[in-house]
């Protein structure tokens, strides 16, 4: 069973994986958890799976695909589930369609 629906991330880029024809970005997104009386930060890390090549392209730009670049991505989540050894595999990928830079890491001093 493959099931579609859309996703939109804002995050910075950790890093970035080109192999072949696919490339992988980890994103990294704060949100707020209240813990008790206070509140604390905590990361998510996502990995955003990129089959375009104009997009990969652009990810490859050195200015563009930096690490810390805090950027958007959209696009769709994919869910599909297999059988292996006996044993049921789910599988949810975040397939970029579309991403932006909204605002570049500055260089280290």
């Amino acid at each position: 069973m493959i099931t579609n629906a859309q996703f939109r991330i804002i995050g910075r880029i950790g890093s970035i994986n080109a192999n072949g024809k696919v490339t992988h970005t980890s994103v990294a997104s704060d949100r707020q958890v209240k813990e008790g009386d206070t509140w604390t930060t905590k990361t998510d890390w996502n990995t955003v799976t990129t089959f375009s090549e104009a997009l990969r392209k652009r990810l490859a730009n050195e200015k563009v695909g930096k690490k810390g670049n805090l950027v958007i991505f959209e696009g769709s989540i994919q869910s599909n589930s297999y059988e292996k050894d006996g044993e049921k595999i789910y599988k949810t990928n975040l397939v970029a369609q579309d991403f932006d830079v909204l605002s570049f890491a500055k260089d280290a001093d």
